[in-house]
C-alpha cells in the first residue's frame, strides 16, 4: 500500500517523548491506534501486572480528543492522514483473523484492535474536517510527494500476502509480527511529528502514542514468544 508523506517527517528521533500534563481534557474514549496498550491500564494510568494483557483485552483504550483545535501545519496534516492509512490497514489485518487464527488471545486481540482502530479513524477524520483538509494525502498533494521505504506507514504487500495465506499457529505468529511492525512504525511517526508539527493536540497525542506503542511492542514480543 503506497504511502505519501512529507520529507521532514521521515527523520526518526532516537528517544521517546512523554506527553505534557493536562493532555486529553474533554476527550472521548478512543484508541491511540492500538486499543489495548500492552500492560498499561489506560483507565487510571497505572501499570497492569499481566504480561499478556494486550492479547487478553483486559485493559481499556486511551482517551482521544475528537477535535484538534488551534494552529496546525502541513506536518500535522500529513501525520493524521498517514495515521488514517496506518489504522485502516490494521483493520484489514484484523478482518483476516476469523477462520485463520488459532490462538484465542490472538483472536481477541484482533477483534478489540479492529474496534479501537475504527474509533480512532473516526476521530482523526474529524480533525481533518475541522481543518478543512481531505482524509487522504492522495487528494491533497500540494508539496507532498511520494514516500520511499523509509516513510512507509504500512506493512508491505508481501507481509499482507503472508497473512492472507497463513492459517493456524502460522497465522498467529504472522499477525503478531505484523502488529509489532505497525506499532514500531507508529512510534517513529509520532516521534517525527513531535519535531515537525505545530498543533498542540496532535503533538500531545503523538507523544503518548510513542511511549505507549513502545510499551506494547514489549508485550507483543512476549506474546509472540509464547505462540
Amino acid at each position: 500500500m503506497a504511502a505519501l508523506y512529507r520529507r521532514p517527517l521521515r527523520r526518526r528521533m532516537r528517544r521517546s517523548l512523554l506527553a505534557a500534563g493536562g493532555v486529553l481534557a474533554g476527550a472521548l474514549v478512543l484508541s491511540a491506534c492500538g486499543g489495548d496498550m500492552g500492560g498499561m491500564d489506560m483507565g487510571d494510568g497505572s501499570a497492569s501486572s499481566s504480561s499478556d494483557s494486550a492479547a487478553s483485552g483486559s485493559t481499556g483504550p486511551m482517551a482521544m480528543p475528537t477535535r484538534a483545535r488551534g494552529a496546525f501545519n502541513d506536518a500535522d496534516v500529513a501525520y493524521v492522514q498517514g495515521m488514517i492509512a496506518h489504522c485502516e490497514q490494521l483493520v484489514e489485518m484484523a478482518d483476516l483473523t476469523p477462520g485463520r487464527a488459532y490462538s484465542e488471545k490472538v483472536k481477541n486481540l484482533a477483534s478489540r484492535t479492529k474496534t479501537s482502530e475504527e474509533a480512532e479513524i473516526a476521530a482523526e477524520k474529524s480533525w481533518l474536517r475541522a481543518w478543512g483538509r481531505p482524509e487522504s494525502p492522495a487528494m491533497d498533494m500540494g508539496d507532498m510527494e511520494m514516500g520511499d521505504d523509509d516513510s512507509s506507514m504500512t506493512i508491505s504487500d508481501a507481509e499482507m500476502k503472508k497473512l492472507m495465506n497463513a492459517k493456524g499457529a502460522d497465522f498467529d505468529r504472522a499477525y503478531v509480527e505484523a502488529l509489532i511492525s505497525h506499532r514500531r512504525m507508529e512510534a517513529g511517526m509520532s516521534d517525527d511529528v513531535q519535531k515537525d508539527g505545530r498543533n498542540a493536540t496532535v503533538k500531545e497525542q503523538a507523544a503518548m502514542m510513542a511511549a505507549m506503542q513502545r510499551a506494547e511492542v514489549k508485550e507483543l514480543e512476549h506474546l509472540l514468544a509464547t505462540l
